[in-house]
């Protein structure tokens, strides 16, 4: 998945949660934490297999579910330090984080593949190494192949996927009062 996508989905996910469970729209830093959560994964396991060459893969440490459950514990704990009452950040980022996870396993089935598992099973599994390049060669390469998509003038089962992710997640968003760029315009609206 894109960055992107792993956004929406989170943003998804931790929207529905809030709504039908708590009865409420996410706030402006919850909808941050969903952020951060969302990329976490690969912010730490692409450098790390792309640019440093310390894993084999970028789906490793960071993405393993043997990991994530001990980083939402820590993010947690410090939040919780740090200023109290911060439980819904920190589930925020634990659902996000989770939601990744799911995704990776998940895209390649909603896109005409298969599951994968082994995504998300590192150290007991991993996917297949494969020649790396570097970071540079990795957003050519997706670059490449999505700008053959949206040209190809066809609607891929990808290209349809996308976009019912980005518009009902858009349409969420919105009806959440779009958190984070409300509060931005609140912020400069006070300013002036």
């Amino acid at each position: 998945m894109w960055p992107w996508e792993h956004l929406l989905f989170a943003y998804l996910l931790y929207s529905l949660y809030t709504n039908v469970v708590r009865r409420r729209s996410p706030s402006g830093p919850e909808t941050l934490a969903v952020a951060i959560g969302s990329q976490l994964p690969d912010l730490v396991d692409k450098p790390l297999a792309w640019t440093f060459d310390v894993t084999q893969t970028g789906l490793s440490v960071a993405h393993s579910i043997f990991v994530v459950p001990f980083v939402c514990l820590a993010v947690y704990v410090l939040l919780h330090r740090w200023e109290r009452g911060s439980v819904r950040q920190a589930t925020a980022f634990s659902i996000a984080i989770l939601s990744h996870l799911a995704g990776d396993i998940v895209y390649p089935w909603l896109t005409g593949g298969h599951l994968k598992p082994r995504a998300v099973t590192w150290p007991v599994a991993s996917p297949p190494a494969v020649d790396q390049g570097s970071f540079l060669d990795h957003v050519v390469i997706y670059g490449h192949r999505s700008l053959e998509l949206f040209l190809s003038g066809e609607t891929p089962q990808e290209l349809t996927v996308l976009l019912g992710l980005l518009a009902l997640t858009v349409v969420l968003w919105v009806y959440d009062g779009a958190p984070v760029a409300a509060d931005c315009w609140r912020w400069v609206s006070r300013r002036t």
